[in-house]
């Protein structure tokens, strides 16, 4: 039997997109590639809270300049996303590379983490519900939304090790 796994592994994809993520802080640290955070806008939108929901709308949107490199965070919930403008390469857990061209909505599942690459000035924005819908209270909407690690939702951590193993072996 075959040790070797595949890349369309949803372990192996989301260790690669945990793999990129270090490679590319080491990358900025040692001063190989400059870091194009400042480069990406960042705006919040709220929708009131609804009492009979319990809970407001939160939309993240955030500008990506041509030929920029971010790595998303862990997401707690499901939610949407919209690419509103632009085109970007996307890797994450739950597809191979892929690419997506404006305008183009998916869901994203709780526990999702993704890597993505600009071809093209792009726009995405995030729609998460919120008990908290203030710009005054980001910081709590954070702690909502988004996990530190994969642990605190109940899933594994990625092995980065079985992508090493797998894709990047010296022969």
């Amino acid at each position: 039997m075959d040790s070797h796994v595949g890349l369309n592994n949803p372990e192996i994809l989301k260790a690669s997109v945990t793999f990129y993520q270090e490679e590319l802080k080491n990358a900025i640290a040692n001063g190989e590639v400059e870091d194009a955070a400042e480069q990406c806008t960042l705006k919040h939108h709220f929708a009131e809270y609804l009492e009979e929901y319990g809970a407001g709308v939160y939309a993240r949107e955030l500008f990506i300049p041509k030929g920029v490199t971010i790595v998303g965070k862990i997401h707690r919930y499901s939610h949407l996303s919209f690419l509103l403008k632009g085109k970007i390469i996307v890797i994450s857990e739950f597809s191979d590379k892929i690419t997506m061209e404006a305008p183009h909505t998916f869901a994203s599942p709780a526990g999702s983490k993704r890597a993505f690459y600009a071809l093209e000035d792009s726009l995405l924005t995030n729609i998460h519900i919120t008990k908290t819908p203030s710009e005054q209270k980001l910081e709590e909407i954070e702690k909502e939304v988004i996990a530190e690690s994969y642990t605190e939702l109940g899933m594994i951590e990625p092995n980065v090790e079985l992508f090493n193993n797998n894709f990047l072996k010296k022969e």
